[in-house]
């Protein structure tokens, strides 16, 4: 498993100044970023800011109504960006009031194209889809094929769930994990990783078990600098022999 960022981590520092902020993520040590935003800037851009520095794309965050109405777009933007999974970071309540199969059903035709182009469709979870039948409902009734999972082991956690039991649950569509930490006593509850109170020392093993291919540090909010708190997430992670 090789170890990522999602760019929304940095998001302040990102929009006060880009370029050294990226420079700032490869001076870590990080080779790979999940697209979080264009910042004003075009796929090509990123793609020659990105390339510069050694880092490569890993997953872009792509809004499902975006993605479904803005198709063409999405795919040339991703190409021209060397990514290969689209990911949808959210929902709101419209899309799945109607029950979560329903919208696996709206999913699984987009990944059918997004296949077609080569590119990969999955899914991000918060908390809140555990208060229904949620992921269950959306991989029950989705090909694992045209619908991947990035679990947000966090996230999962919060909604009550052992992220140890989820990880091997959906091992047949999980290419991408979210290696987020948090404290429920502590504000805010996001945290450096190891700094939490998740078991990194059950996860990792389970999601190298499930062959997740890419684990993503992200943090909401930071404790305090939010470059620091890459820093200690990747040095964590690198002692943990990841890279």
């Amino acid at each position: 498993m090789r170890i990522s960022l999602q760019l929304y981590t940095l998001r302040d520092a990102l929009a006060q100044d880009l370029n050294g902020t990226l420079d700032k993520v490869r001076d870590i040590g990080l080779k790979y970023v999940e697209f979080a935003g264009f910042y004003g800037l075009t796929a090509s851009d990123w793609k020659n800011l990105t390339s510069d520095r050694g880092l490569t794309f890993s997953a872009a965050h792509i809004g499902f109504d975006q993605i479904a109405n803005e198709f063409d777009t999405v795919v040339a933007d991703c190409k021209a960006m060397g990514c290969d999974t689209v990911v949808i970071p959210w929902i709101g309540e419209d899309h799945y009031k109607d029950g979560w199969d329903k919208f696996g059903r709206e999913c699984e035709p987009l990944g059918a194209k997004l296949k077609a182009e080569g590119l990969q469709l999955a899914y991000h979870n918060h908390a809140f889809e555990f208060k229904t039948d949620g992921l269950d409902g959306l991989y029950g009734a989705t090909d694992p094929d045209l619908l991947k999972a990035q679990l947000d082991l966090a996230w999962v956690s919060i909604g009550g769930q052992d992220p140890v039991a989820t990880i091997s649950k959906f091992a047949d569509r999980l290419p991408q994990v979210h290696l987020k930490d948090y404290d429920p006593n502590l504000s805010p509850q996001w945290r450096p990783a190891g700094q939490g109170i998740l078991d990194w020392d059950s996860i990792l093993p389970a999601c190298l078990a499930a062959g997740v291919q890419f684990g993503s540090i992200e943090l909401d909010e930071s404790p305090g600098d939010p470059v620091e708190a890459v820093r200690q997430s990747f040095d964590f992670f690198a002692a943990k022999g990841l890279s």
